[in-house]
């Protein structure tokens, strides 16, 4: 029997729209299963440059900074959506380099730089791939983080001769007319005159309590700059910002405050009110407010006792490896003790 024309258009219809449905159906099966590797990409990226960052900043010690990298891997791998990352260093996911070494898309490190790349896998299981064999894949991303010495940076307004033995943990006086080196500039006692020019900060420097972005920005210097002396003892005044105060606000009593107080020598928190940094200088030449001097390099240091009652006057001080991200770095530098790092994607 002959269908009429109507019923045959019916069936075109009810055809045309399954094959409507089935293609509406495969584009919704394909979004799904790329958003989950779009999800798996950011994923695998941002554990590989946590567990670069955290590594990177113990450099030059491989043992310890792949041990820090894979710790983070392993306590950020779960993004909360079922994806789980891994690193495996016997597998070539954490690799180093040295000194000379010419690093992939970043270029040659001096005498004083590091670099490692960290390596994180994603897997991703298939969800509507599967209907036609696909069941699933392995993202990985890297991130190549460089440790290099700081070039500029923000300081507390004292210097410390640069003919200083370097040593981490060494104690060392921090005011420099009771020192080794440079005791005889006449008038100056390790203090420098703020690099804005504005003298009236001094305090507020060397507190180094809530400074705004910018007296940061007018205070900044670099390496090879050039910087003045701040005449005179100045007990009161560096008292004030590192001792005691009325106010509760010197380095050493906030240092006393959450989450500081129980930080030590080897185990504390970045922005710690004891850390000073202190540029290292070469004497130049004049006195007094003329006293002339250049900047070789930057050294971090934790405070450890201040005499300010009586003479002799000390600030005792310790040398220590210090990392402050964000900061400009020059990977071709010599060592100073003050490091920066920089992330190479």
């Amino acid at each position: 029997m002959l269908l009429s024309p109507s019923k045959r258009q019916q069936g075109a219809v009810i055809v045309f729209v399954s094959l409507i449905l089935l293609v509406l159906l495969g584009v919704a099966a394909l979004t799904v299963d790329v958003g989950r590797l779009a999800i798996a990409v950011q994923v695998a990226q941002d554990v590989a440059d946590a567990a670069a960052f955290g590594g990177g900043q113990e450099l030059p010690e491989y043992d310890q900074a792949r041990f820090v990298a894979v710790s983070l891997v392993a306590a950020n791998n779960d993004s909360g959506g079922g994806f789980q990352a891994t690193c495996s260093p016997d597998d070539g996911d954490v690799v180093f380099w040295g000194p000379y070494d010419e690093v992939p898309n970043f270029g040659s490190l001096g005498s004083a730089a590091w670099a490692m790349r960290v390596t994180a896998h994603v897997p991703v299981d298939y969800v509507f791939a599967r209907a036609v064999g696909l069941t699933g894949t392995t993202i990985a991303r890297s991130c190549t983080m460089v440790l290099m010495p700081v070039g500029g940076t923000s300081i507390a307004p004292m210097w410390v001769s640069s003919g200083t033995d370097y040593d981490y943990g060494q104690e060392q006086e921090l005011i420099m007319a009771d020192g080794p080196h440079y005791a005889n500039i006449p008038g100056n006692f390790g203090w420098l005159t703020p690099p804005s020019g504005d003298s009236n900060s001094f305090l507020e420097l060397l507190r180094g309590y809530d400074l705004t972005h910018q007296q940061i920005l007018d205070n900044w210097v670099t390496t090879d700059g050039t910087v003045y002396g701040y005449p005179g003892v100045n007990v009161g005044q560096w008292r004030k910002a590192l001792k005691h105060s009325s106010d509760g606000l010197a380095r050493m009593q906030r240092a006393l405050w959450e989450p500081w107080a129980g930080d030590t020598l080897s185990n504390f928190h970045d922005d710690n009110p004891r850390i000073l940094i202190v540029p290292l200088v070469e004497y130049i030449g004049g006195t007094g407010a003329n006293a002339e001097f250049r900047i070789d390099a930057f050294g971090a240091f934790w405070i450890e006792s201040i005499n300010a009652q009586k003479k002799p006057y000390s600030i005792t001080g310790r040398f220590i490896q210090y990392v402050k991200p964000g900061t400009g770095g020059n990977a071709l530098a010599p060592e100073t003790g003050l490091w920066t790092v920089k992330p190479v994607n």
